[in-house]
């Protein structure tokens, strides 16, 4: 059954560099089975070739003079879009399945207690996974899950999630009317990390719905996961989380964790070679950190209680993943991590986590 879109979706695609992945992303937004969808084209000094497209596909073009990053273009984005109850934030690397909008737009209206709605991304070659919802560790890394794998079993089921990538998601627009729009000192790379620990513990629900599907080719504005830019802006913001969200007892009690992490990261820059941009991400995290210190809001006891047992979900659900029988490809920063930090009881716990509520 078809679900009518027309003024309820507005679709906000930031786009830098790739002017023809922007132009398959739109395409893939011309198959959807729904119709009326306000486009949105926000280019971060993207050039002729955005205008062209966006002129192509009637879209609506913010045009920006130079690269302000993907927080500031989505917020840009959404400010201008008419009176669409629902916002698709989407990469303009992605394209979409053609039933992709119709699957999610369709379960956020059968199931008002969720305000946000993510599927299940492939990389490029359609067979691996890219991401299947966000998870963060104890020590503070956030992890894609599924990442790398071949579409295992245990990602086919629907199940609530505690964080969603900005790389395609369905939002209710008053969530944003009620958390905020992304925090613009994270650039980009993991300003949705943020935004869902926001959003969270305002009491906003997330889900992941399998049947939708996507594929991502990952990083290609900027070079790469290896890349310095990458690396520079995850050393800079996975530290910027720490300090924004994690309560300061968290903070005391995880902190051999913590270091352990970070050393880690630091090691694996430099076998990278990229200890430069490590460095500078260092830096950048140092200028932003009086701003993401302002920005902390008081925890209460139960509360933060509470978001200590979530993190133990979810470092459950990285650790079953990362180190799943059928990955043939083991993350050395994961295997190193949990080398010294094991996960301690069921060895099924984290395959169930996958299936329970946050």
């Amino acid at each position: 059954m078809a679900t009518k879109a027309e003024g309820r979706v507005a679709v906000v695609i930031p786009t830098w560099r790739r002017g023809d992945l922007l132009a398959n992303c739109l395409q893939s937004l011309a198959r959807q089975s729904v119709p009326g969808l306000e486009t949105i084209v926000v280019s971060n000094g993207a050039g002729e070739e955005a205008v062209l497209a966006a002129q192509s596909t009637g879209s609506t073009l913010i045009n920006m003079a130079s690269n302000h990053g993907f927080a500031a273009a989505v917020n840009a984005g959404i400010a201008v879009a008419g009176r669409s109850a629902n916002i698709l934030v989407l990469n303009d690397d992605v394209e979409l399945d053609p039933n992709w909008l119709e699957r999610t737009l369709g379960f956020l209206e059968q199931h008002p207690e969720i305000s946000y709605c993510c599927g299940k991304i492939y990389q490029s070659d359609g067979l691996h996974l890219d991401n299947a919802g966000d998870a963060l560790s104890l020590g503070g890394s956030a992890w894609r899950l599924g990442f790398g794998r071949k579409n295992p079993e245990v990602f086919d089921h629907p199940r609530p999630v505690w964080a969603v990538s900005g790389t395609a998601t369905l939002f209710r627009r008053e969530v944003f009317d009620r958390v905020g729009p992304f925090d613009e000192t994270f650039f980009a790379y993991l300003e949705d990390m943020d935004w869902s620990l926001r959003a969270a513990r305002a009491g906003f629900r997330g889900f992941y719905l399998p049947e939708a599907t996507c594929r991502h080719r990952g990083g290609a504005s900027l070079g790469g996961p290896d890349s310095a830019a990458v690396l520079r802006l995850l050393t800079q913001n996975q530290l910027l989380l720490l300090a924004k969200h994690f309560p300061v007892a968290a903070l005391s009690r995880l902190a051999h964790r913590i270091l352990w992490a970070q050393l880690l990261w630091a090691l694996l820059s430099i076998r990278k070679r990229r200890w430069g941009a490590y460095l500078a991400g260092l830096a950048g995290f140092f200028r932003r950190l009086p701003r993401a210190v302002r920005s902390r809001t008081p925890w209460r006891s139960e509360d933060a209680q509470a978001f200590l047992s979530r993190l133990k979900a979810s470092e459950r659900e990285i650790h079953g993943d990362v180190l799943a029988p059928d990955r043939r490809e083991h993350n050395t920063f994961w295997k190193l991590y949990f080398g010294l930090f094991p996960l301690r009881g069921d060895p099924k716990a984290a395959k169930q986590g996958l299936r329970a509520a946050p």
